[in-house]
């Protein structure tokens, strides 16, 4: 819990229980590595926004019905030769649905939140408000993440089908992005006063200072992820690699993951646990000293990391992809690049910015600016809660 959250509790008694909350959640809500910690900091501010919360567990499928949603999905890959989401499709939506109807018989709630789960509220028919909140449309994701890659056209269409229901069957849905909220709105057509985009905040805790003054006489970019490929760690490493050789005072410190790769400039660090006090104080000195997050993803919605990066003032360069705008603004707190930018792009505009450490300076502070105003959980709390008072 960072400063701003410690604020907040101090009002937490000061305020009236005046709704029940249903949380839709397959591990229990004091589980603090669900969805990289984002679902414990959901279900933290609805409790210090007032709200009593219960634990609505996922429902579960036995080990005949799991056989059967493999057997689908290997038929359909060795009838069409190609892949089948077998987390979304209609018997499994219909079986979901029904669980899930005979589970809330005994909840006696408010409103449901549910996070992320499409398949299983589909079909749902409940007289309880539903709130679905996601970081992406599910069709937003196919082709563009790996694994949501690859399916036969049937497949697409079941999963926009159900997508597209559960939007609509919500009294709310909300998304961490304007990427996401409106591509719900322009291509499922789901009406705009129930969409709502509220943006994430850090799943670390960050200090109630930064210092703006750092040193200038050697950058640091710090290489903050566990996906090397996705987050294109190599064209990252190749841009900095050009900077060293054009002469820049550059290094770089790789955290997370373990490319081998090997240069005196290079620092790797292939794994730092956030639950271990004294590995989580190596976290936050890495991200008090760095210069730079340099994450060149080649696809995301709403990278938590960015989040964190801005309540340590600290600038990001990334690739204007998906919903990374919604935490990085081009010019203002970062650069976002083209996707289809190069290593000498990379590195032609990462050339400019260390040659006007005055601009690196406004963009660290307009960094922890936006966090400040937007991208903590402090301010996901507030409007939530003003979501949920319109129910």
């Amino acid at each position: 819990m960072d400063y701003k959250e410690k604020k907040q509790f101090k009002n937490l008694l000061k305020k009236e229980i005046f709704m029940k909350i249903g949380f839709y959640s397959s591990v229990p809500l004091e589980d603090k590595k669900n969805w990289s910690g984002t679902m414990f900091k959901m279900y933290e501010q609805l409790l210090i926004q007032g709200y009593e919360v219960v634990w609505i567990p996922r429902v579960q499928f036995t080990d005949k019905e799991e056989k059967r949603f493999r057997f689908i999905e290997k038929t359909f890959n060795k009838i069409f030769n190609r892949g089948y989401n077998r987390h979304l499709f209609i018997y499994k939506a219909k079986i979901a649905a029904k669980r899930l109807k005979k589970n809330l018989k005994d909840v006696k709630v408010d409103v449901i939140f549910n996070p992320t789960h499409v398949n299983d509220f589909a079909y749902l028919k409940t007289d309880i408000p539903v709130v679905y909140l996601n970081d992406a449309n599910v069709a937003q994701l196919l082709n563009y993440y790996h694994y949501y890659s690859g399916f036969g056209i049937l497949s697409k269409i079941e999963t926009k089908y159900l997508e597209k229901k559960t939007l609509k069957n919500s009294s709310y849905a909300v998304f961490s992005s304007d990427w996401a909220s409106n591509f719900a709105i322009d291509f499922y057509g789901i009406d705009k006063e129930k969409v709502k985009t509220i943006k994430f905040g850090a799943n670390i805790i960050v200090p109630e200072k930064i210092d703006f003054n750092k040193s200038t006489d050697e950058f640091t970019f710090l290489f903050l992820a566990v996906d090397w490929i996705r987050k294109r760690g190599a064209l990252a490493y190749e841009s900095l690699k050009i900077l060293k050789e054009r002469g820049y005072p550059v290094k770089v410190l790789i955290v997370g993951c373990n490319p081998e790769i090997k240069a005196d400039w290079l620092t790797i660090i292939p794994f730092l646990n956030k639950n271990n006090p004294d590995e989580f104080r190596e976290i936050q000195n890495h991200l008090l000293s760095s210069h730079f997050l340099f994450v060149p993803t080649k696809a995301d919605c709403t990278p938590i990391a960015f989040c964190e990066a801005a309540g340590y003032g600290l600038p990001v360069i990334s690739t204007d992809t998906g919903g990374v705008s919604a935490h990085v603004i081009e010019g203002y707190n970062g650069c976002l690049l083209s996707e289809d930018a190069n290593a000498e792009d990379y590195a032609n505009t990462i050339g400019k910015l260390i040659e006007s450490p005055q601009t690196i300076k406004e963009y660290s502070q307009n960094a922890r600016k936006l966090y400040e105003k937007e991208l903590n959980w402090g301010n996901w709390g507030n409007e939530f809660s003003k979501i949920l008072k319109q129910l």
